[in-house]
């Protein structure tokens, strides 16, 4: 089981996870710690839906005592429709963060590792090319040494996964051809810092350690992007 595929099964039933689940967890600190965050974010949930009900039927039967022409049933099914609501709107709350594009990129930088290291070796010619070919995309040289090229498997399709060397580190960099945003998403957790921006058809991923200037590389980045037609 691999990091995305654990933050899926864990947050569509964090109560109750298998011993799959489990096991990965505790080989894996960033995802027992994601496991936590989720169980603590139900917790608060289910506080805030544990309202006692009979005060809103109570008032519910008293202002259909005031209103003529309604009777108890409709006041009922009122307050009925009304718990139903918060409890949706919870639940779309909920479920929003935990398959979130920022935690998806997260997880998949677990995959590799070994791709995030200081180097001055630049990726191979042809195998950066082929890269790029797969991903629809061109690069001009502005956007510096580019150490680390690979095709990858993310949320069912295969894009870019490319690691660019700066002044401040190593930035990885996903493009993301068919995950279009409104707006950026910036987000941190441990030791990375990163952003999420529209671009093209779709948007691209930069993602660094926490002393990363990403706003001036992700200009970079996206300045040297050539998105090629289908």
């Amino acid at each position: 089981m691999d990091c995305l595929e654990f933050r899926r099964l864990a947050g569509a039933d964090p109560q109750h996870p298998d011993a799959a689940v489990l096991e990965h967890a505790a080989g894996c600190p960033r995802c027992a710690g994601y496991l936590r965050q989720t169980l603590e974010l139900d917790r608060h949930i289910l506080a805030a839906l544990s309202v006692p009900v009979p005060l809103v039927a109570g008032r519910a039967k008293s202002a259909a005592a005031s209103v003529s022409g309604l009777d108890r049933r409709r006041w009922y099914a009122l307050a009925a429709s009304i718990v139903a609501g918060v409890l949706v709107g919870s639940l779309l709350w909920v479920g929003g963060p935990r398959n979130s594009l920022a935690q998806d990129v997260l997880a998949h930088m677990d995959h590799e590792p070994e791709a995030f290291v200081v180097t001055t070796t630049p990726a191979d010619d042809a195998v950066l090319g082929r890269v790029l070919e797969r991903g629809g995309i061109r690069l001009r040289p502005e956007v510096g040494t580019v150490s680390y090229a690979n095709s990858c498997r993310f949320r069912g399709r295969t894009v870019p996964h490319l690691v660019v060397q700066t002044d401040g580190g190593p930035v990885t960099v996903m493009v993301l051809r068919n995950e279009p945003l409104d707006a950026p998403v910036r987000f941190a957790e441990d030791r990375f810092t990163g952003t999420i921006v529209p671009a093209g058809p779709g948007s691209i991923a930069v993602i660094g350690g926490s002393d990363a200037e990403l706003e001036q590389i992700t200009e970079r980045v996206l300045a040297a992007v050539d998105w090629r037609q289908d």
